[in-house]
């Protein structure tokens, strides 16, 4: 290291540069240590790099001044590279990142930025001026916000926030209520937004499962329910729809992340797997149902009020594991781990049940 700790935190710095995660789920638990930095910096510019699609839901955040994409990975190393050395322009005088990787501290590194945070995994500590040391068991299995906030402690900031910062303004209110007007939800209406799909098949529940928790929220709180996904997704939205009353289940269109949001935000709980979508609407202060399986709630739940959550998980011991899907667990007979196969509609229900009572809900 080039200075203590006691040094660097009584440190002033003008340009601020943080490498944000790479997933939407991390990219909103992140917000917290971003929003102590803030605090700590509150004339400082901030500027974060990120990836699309969260590049989009962190444009016009109160907390970041400027956001900059960078290029997909299939766009190849040397284009990262070349998009890492034209940081430099910015002048930045602390950079952080977020993410693990040995590339992204490599990266980090070509910025220019002359004190640079991060966690010392592997050999990242050569491209680092303010390792932070951190344990295996650490990186695997700590709650992703004190994590990511461990990655500045040499600043010494105030501890995050109990729950998550606010978004801001977002626009497209007018596009999204035409979008709910025309799949019969008017302003007012409580629908549950349930989002069945996953980053991977083996992280989500069955969707027939989730059809059936469909039909019993019809048939036992005669609730609307819209459901969300993206195109890919598209044939199993189809799939449960089709199978539950038309006039009681729809099917959102292609929204941005930032419409998305603000669907959330009108929704009257969220149902869905551990995802980036389940963060989203944590980030958005809806009540969450969420299901955890190859997952653990203690590492990458969502960072809200207690009260307005509920996790359905059967906590096997080998929670969070690797998600080396099949080589350290065998799987089902249709394809899932057994974390998630063993999770029936009734004890999904019995969850949502309990967040509905909780809150007073229909």
């Amino acid at each position: 290291m080039e200075s203590t700790e006691q040094d660097l935190s009584a440190r002033e710095f003008v340009s601020i540069l943080l490498w944000m995660p790479n997933w939407i789920g991390d990219a909103i638990l992140a917000l917290p240590t971003i929003d102590s930095l803030r605090k700590r910096f509150p004339q400082s510019r901030i500027t974060v790099v990120s990836r699309a699609p969260a590049d989009e839901l962190l444009r016009g955040m109160p907390l970041i001044d400027s956001v900059i994409t960078s290029p997909p990975r299939k766009a190849g190393f040397w284009s990262q590279v070349q998009f890492a050395r034209g940081l430099k322009k910015y002048n930045f005088d602390l950079a952080v990142t977020f993410p693990n990787s040995f590339r992204s501290a490599f990266l980090l590194s070509l910025t220019g930025a002359k004190t640079r945070l991060g966690h010392e995994t592997g050999a990242r500590s050569m491209f680092l001026t303010h390792g932070v040391e951190t344990t295996s068991a650490q990186t695997r299995s700590q709650y992703r916000v004190d994590y990511f906030f461990n990655a500045l402690a040499p600043l010494k900031l105030e501890g995050p926030g109990k729950g998550l910062p606010e978004v801001g303004k977002l626009n497209g209110d007018a596009s999204v209520d035409e979008a709910l007007s025309r799949l019969g939800v008017r302003a007012g209406d409580f629908f549950a937004l349930i989002h069945p799909g996953s980053s991977k098949p083996e992280r989500g529940w069955h969707h027939e499962r989730f059809t059936i928790l469909c039909q019993k929220l019809i048939k036992e709180r005669n609730i609307k329910i819209v459901l969300l996904g993206n195109e890919q997704e598209r044939p199993m939205l189809e799939q449960i729809r089709k199978f539950s009353p038309d006039e009681m289940v729809s099917i959102l269109p292609k929204l941005n992340l930032r419409e998305v949001a603000l669907v959330m935000a009108r929704c009257g709980v969220f149902v869905g797997n551990d995802s980036g979508m389940m963060h989203l609407a944590a980030m958005m202060r809806r009540p969450v149902t969420a299901i955890f399986g190859p997952g653990s709630s203690d590492t990458t739940g969502p960072y809200m009020d207690r009260n307005e959550l509920e996790v359905i998980s059967l906590n096997f011991p080998c929670s969070p594991c690797r998600q080396r899907f099949f080589t350290e667990c065998k799987p089902s007979s249709n394809r899932k781990p057994f974390c998630l196969e063993n999770i029936s509609v009734k004890e999904v229900a019995e969850g949502l049940n309990r967040l509905l009572n909780r809150l007073d809900q229909p």
